[in-house]
């Protein structure tokens, strides 16, 4: 989008160009004045006035461009952060169902869903969505997001691998206390999956939010309430789940 706005506004500044020139030959073919022998301003109109037409052309062009890239651009954004909210949502689920039954806990349950969220949080944080108002909606929330909810999703994900950590160190002191070593209690990882059970309600509030403003500011295209309420719902507790209803599936 930021090389169409550059387009515009240069084939803008030419096209004014052009027709002042155009204007000032026609002027001077109307009184009459003395031309070059070389050079008549019949040729000079032509030129100017043929360039002129073609700027306008240009501009048309690149406005038409203009306004289907920010459509796709903003249907890019959103579907982004719509990934992005539903990879969190996953997350929540499986956090919520292994601080539950902590007898299936797996080190690397997590890992997927934190790089597929790191991928789409950057992704997110340089597409680029460059309006020609500086007081665009949309492009107020894309600035948000680059200057609050990315820190706050970043800082989320790191918190993420402390899981892995718990999980080792806990795994660890099994093997002590089956070796007759007194290690201290197992439990890191239900203490750091309960923290993360607290720490995930916040980026999530967040891209709820942003994706609300967007959906409205492109008058309601995506229904993200309705849409929202539908991805929480089909969210399976756990893989296993996914497993028990492709087995099930007719």
């Amino acid at each position: 989008m930021r090389s169409n706005v550059k387009t515009i506004k240069l084939t803008t500044v030419l096209s004014i160009i052009m027709a002042v020139i155009t204007y000032l030959i026609s002027i001077r073919c109307a009184l009459g004045l003395d031309e070059l022998k070389w050079l008549p301003d019949t040729f000079l109109l032509a030129v100017f006035g043929g360039a002129f037409a073609s700027m306008i052309v240009v501009l048309i062009c690149e406005i038409s461009k203009y306004h289907e890239n920010r459509e796709s651009t903003e249907t890019f954004l959103y579907s982004h952060l719509y990934y992005l909210y539903g990879q969190l949502q996953v997350m929540l689920k499986n956090i919520d169902y292994l601080t539950k039954h902590n007898d299936s806990i797996q080190k690397d349950t997590l890992t997927q869903l934190i790089h597929n969220s790191e991928a789409e949080m950057n992704t997110v944080f340089f597409i680029d969505y460059a309006p020609f108002r500086s007081n665009d909606p949309i492009l107020a929330e894309k600035e948000n997001y680059n200057r609050i909810v990315f820190p706050v999703i970043r800082s989320f994900l790191q918190d993420c691998r402390m899981f892995e950590v718990a999980v080792l160190t806990d795994e660890i002191k099994k093997l002590k206390r089956e070796s007759g070593i007194d290690s201290g209690t197992e439990d890191n990882t239900i203490l750091v999956l309960m923290k993360l059970s607290l720490l995930i309600q916040e980026p999530l509030s967040l891209l709820d939010a942003l994706l609300l403003k967007i959906d409205q500011s492109c008058n309601d295209r995506y229904n993200w309430p309705q849409v929202r309420d539908s991805m929480v719902k089909g969210i399976p507790d756990t893989q296993i789940d996914i497993l028990e209803q492709f087995i099930g599936k007719k």
